[in-house]
């Protein structure tokens, strides 16, 4: 798990961009209403009365950029106005979700994925921070998906909300992990929410084998402490189960600190060539991995890296 930080500026960007779309959107489905199963359906009086009030710039901005502080509030007004909303098989619900899915997110040309992926800049999913997520073409063929935290199945006012839209791996965004799952039902939090101290990944080693150290098999096991802010992202994303097969990466460190393999590297850093590194720069030599917080997101595992590291002292 790796956090976002917040970015208040690409936030306004993101509103400017879709603002106008939206409007278009709700206005065609106030006056022509919307095709559901090749059915016609004309919105109420009372409907159309909330669309026109979701509409209002101050509204719509309220609503496009919302944080994981504001979605509950938001939702529950959302039920209030119109107990179908979040039923997926209403009429409403799906007017909703024409409007901010199928008009506008699933539009290429109103809504660049790549580009707002690439804008919020990590590198790594900030689900699982074991897989990569690098845009490697313009035109998007090959970028990670885009995770609704709230489904838009469920959420579809939430559909183009800046802070909703999570870029991850296929692995946690697949059905076999977060899938449709209601972050709500499942006690998870945002990677705009969480903190690096909230977990910590801890070790315990039964033996090494003296032949052969390095075979994987010397009784390493990996671990995530429990704590209850993250036990629902720890569930979903079977996060404990998939860092344990990488004992491993666990194993190399720990045999790096007892042969105190960081003491020797920082003293040959510190003279190769002339050369000066700075320490996030050895750090990140010795452990072979990123450290510092605030680049946790350019590596995978760099958080069980920098945990491990630390408890044996590598750095």
């Amino acid at each position: 798990m790796i956090r976002l930080e917040k970015n208040h500026r690409l936030v306004t960007h993101h509103f400017e961009r879709v603002k106008a779309h939206l409007i278009s959107n709700i206005n065609h489905a106030i006056s022509s209403g919307a095709i559901i199963k090749k059915k016609h359906y004309f919105l109420t009086p009372k409907e159309i009365r909330y669309l026109e009030f979701i509409k209002k710039e101050v509204n719509l901005k309220k609503l496009v950029t919302a944080d994981n502080t504001q979605f509950e509030e938001i939702s529950k007004w959302f039920r209030r106005i119109n107990t179908n909303v979040g039923n997926t098989t209403s009429a409403f619900n799906r007017v909703l979700y024409n409007i901010f899915i199928i008009n506008l997110y699933e539009k290429t040309d109103r809504f660049n994925k790549t580009k707002f992926i690439q804008k919020i800049n990590i590198d790594t999913c900030p689900y699982c921070n074991r897989n990569y997520i690098y845009v490697l073409s313009k035109k998007g063929k090959v970028k990670p998906e885009i995770d609704h935290f709230l489904p838009k199945s469920k959420y579809p006012y939430f559909g183009i909300s800046f802070f909703n839209l999570i870029p991850s791996c296929q692995t946690c965004n697949g059905k076999a992990a977060k899938g449709e799952l209601d972050p709500f039902d499942e006690n998870m939090i945002s990677p705009y929410e969480i903190e690096h101290d909230d977990f910590e990944f801890s070790y315990k080693l039964i033996s090494i084998d003296a032949l052969s150290p390095l075979n994987g098999k010397s009784g390493v096991t990996v671990s995530i402490n429990k704590n209850a802010k993250i036990d629902g992202n720890n569930r979903v994303f079977k996060l404990s189960k998939l860092y344990s097969k990488h004992e491993d990466h666990a194993l190399e460190l720990i045999i790096k600190s007892k042969v105190k393999y960081g003491e020797k590297a920082r003293n040959y850093l510190n003279s190769y060539r002339g050369m000066k590194f700075s320490d996030s720069e050895i750090n990140r030599m010795i452990v072979g991995n990123y450290t510092n917080i605030e680049d946790l997101h350019k590596r995978p595992l760099s958080k069980m890296y920098r945990d491990i590291a630390i408890k044996e002292g590598l750095i």
